[in-house]
């Protein structure tokens, strides 16, 4: 059997755990049928021995006789407190009449107590009068579970328990933790979890690691640097790991192992990392609209990166889309007459798309469209000036454009011709009225657009030539040369200029005479008469006009107290015209001076 606080085996007949101390307390069903024998027992003695046939009657009875038989065992209580044995004939038959021990119910047996339950206060013993836990002497005790147990005598000396098995036990023990310790020492080294670490990818952990190896452990492992370090590259242009854990750890390897020639891993995966910085721009640029943007930054993708055959892809795919966003915007700039606006649009896709034919094309055909657009507006505006007889306006305009066009060309020098003959027809109209001058100074300011024109030269000849002459500009074909260079004035103090002066003495100068050539240029012979006032009172003179020969004015008596008289002569392109005056005196001592102002030849 076994202590129910300790659970150490206690020997056959025990009353107390020689281990915990705590005393043998049988179970409650055992106790009650104690209880139950020691009042049959009381009541009728008589009874025991029907009782123990029917026990023995049946042999599923056997234990049940056998618990009656330990009940008669009562241990009385003695003075000192220890427990006597009961005498064992007379208490057995009291017993008879009880119920069997097959009677007691099942479940009168509380349950083996399970490791960790909480296990009751150790009771004392309870004694009762007339009954006692103790067996009688030499008699075995039952326990109701079909085995017998012997009586413990406290007085025997007890078994020493062996501790032979400790040592056994510890080394074994101590083996394992150290076996146990050494693994967990061996897999928690450096090299271990860094070879882990590189097996797994864990470059944040390499690049903790690789500081805690010794130097020994970092010159074995040099040689592999360089292939690890393009794992990292190569790692890091899949996408399996992030640029700053990946150039983190290649800086490390580079300083930790600088013969190992790892710069070349460090600028590649450098340039890696901006060429997949320049692909998500493209991305991003792409998607917001900005062709132009992307298609540049898609051209910055190098070879060695994983996305350069998506990045030249989505160049043709960007650049055709580019191209006809191009060709649309320029197109609308032009039909808005936008020209320079459409030209500087296909000029600015050079940059990204080249030298596209198509851009080409169309950069030709707006220019010339522009052109066409620039010639026909200049025409247009001349034509109104020509239509006011402004030849000169749309003539200027036209020399004054900024592009070079043969209809411009052209239409200039229909301008040309068109204003030459509208200021030869003005010129004409004016030396038809006899203004020469007006004539001459009309075809003179053709100059500045015509240039030296002959036609125009000729005619500013001819109308020259007949421009009224002072006849004192002059110089006499025959007769006297009367240019005095004098002013003269009359009796009443008016004066008089660029005239002839004929001077007339008595028997010495009684009349004098001028010639003139005109060559029959002039129509009209022009000027005012007048006697001077220092003349003598006896004076008078006569004024005749010759006209190739023939007398055609003639104006007499003419003294100092006359009024000044015009003349106005035709002489219808005559060739010669004489002038004679010829003077009357009183006396010998008269005098008289005739005077010609403003003496012309005109038209």
């Amino acid at each position: 059997m076994f202590c129910i606080y300790c659970g150490s085996t206690l020997p056959e007949g025990a009353t107390k755990c020689d281990v915990c101390g705590s005393p043998v307390v049988l179970p409650d069903a055992v106790r009650a049928a104690a209880d139950a024998a020691d009042a049959v027992d009381t009541a009728a003695p008589e009874d025991a021995a029907p009782a123990e046939v029917k026990a023995g009657d049946d042999e599923s009875d056997a234990p049940a006789a056998e618990a009656e038989t330990a009940i008669n065992a009562e241990a009385a209580p003695e003075a000192d407190g220890e427990a006597e044995p009961a005498p064992g004939g007379d208490e057995a038959s009291a017993h008879d009449g009880e119920p069997a021990a097959e009677d007691t119910p099942e479940d009168a047996f509380p349950e083996e107590l399970s490791s960790g339950e909480q296990l009751p206060e150790p009771q004392p013993p309870v004694y009762r009068e007339g009954y006692s836990l103790m067996p009688q002497e030499n008699e075995p005790i039952p326990y109701g579970d079909d085995y017998v147990y012997e009586e413990y005598d406290e007085d025997k000396p007890r078994k020493k328990r062996s501790l032979k098995w400790l040592w056994i036990a510890l080394p074994i023990a101590v083996a394992v933790i150290a076996t146990v310790v050494g693994i967990a020492v061996w897999f928690n080294a450096p090299m271990q979890r860094l070879t882990r670490a590189l097996e797994e990818n864990d470059y944040a952990a390499v690049t903790q690691i690789l500081p805690q190896l010794s130097e020994e452990e970092l010159r074995g492992m040099a040689d592999e640097m360089q292939t690890y370090a393009e794992t990292v590259v190569e790692r890091y242009n899949n996408g399996e790991t992030d640029y700053t854990t990946a150039y983190e750890l290649l800086d490390r390897l580079r300083r930790l192992f600088p013969d190992s020639n790892l710069d070349t891993a460090v600028d590649r995966i450098e340039a890696l990392n901006a060429s997949k910085d320049a692909f998500n721009e493209a991305q991003y640029l792409e998607e917001s609209g900005e062709a132009a943007g992307a298609i540049s930054r898609y051209g910055e993708v190098i070879e060695d990166d994983t996305n350069y055959e998506a990045a030249q892809a989505r160049i043709e795919a960007v650049r055709a889309a580019y191209k006809e966003q191009v060709l649309e915007e320029a197109q609308s700039l032009a039909d808005s007459k936008d020209y320079r606006g459409a030209q500087a649009v296909l000029l600015n896709s050079s940059d990204v798309l080249g030298d596209d034919p198509d851009i080409a094309a169309k950069l030709e055909e707006l220019q010339a469209a522009e052109l066409d657009d620039y010639v026909e507006g200049l025409l247009k505006t001349a034509q109104g000036f020509a239509d006011e007889g402004d030849y000169a306006g749309a003539i200027q305009l036209l020399e004054d454009a900024t592009r070079e066009d043969d209809r411009l060309t052209e239409q200039i020098e229909t301008y040309r011709q068109q204003y030459k003959e509208a200021v030869l027809d003005e010129a004409a109209g004016y030396a038809d009225n006899g203004d020469y001058e007006s004539a001459v100074s009309t075809l003179e300011g053709a100059y500045d657009l015509l240039g030296d024109d002959a036609d125009i030269a000729a005619r500013i000849d001819e109308y020259e030539a007949m421009f009224p002459v002072l006849l004192t500009d002059l110089s006499p074909s025959g007769g006297t040369d009367c240019d005095s260079g004098w002013t003269a004035a009359d009796a009443a103090g008016n004066s008089y200029g660029n005239g002839l002066s004929f001077a007339l003495y008595p028997v010495i100068q009684t009349s004098v005479e001028t010639e003139y050539a005109p060559g029959g240029q002039y129509r009209l012979l022009s000027g005012t008469w007048v006697v001077e006032g220092d003349s003598a009172e006896g004076f008078s003179a006569t004024v005749r006009v010759y006209v190739d020969g023939s007398l055609q004015y003639e104006v007499s008596s003419l003294t100092r107290d006359s009024a000044a008289t015009d003349m106005s002569l035709v002489i219808d392109g005559a060739q010669t015209v004489r002038i004679e005056v010829e003077g009357s005196f009183d006396s010998l001592r008269s005098t008289g001076y005739v005077y010609l102002a403003d003496a012309t030849f005109s038209n």
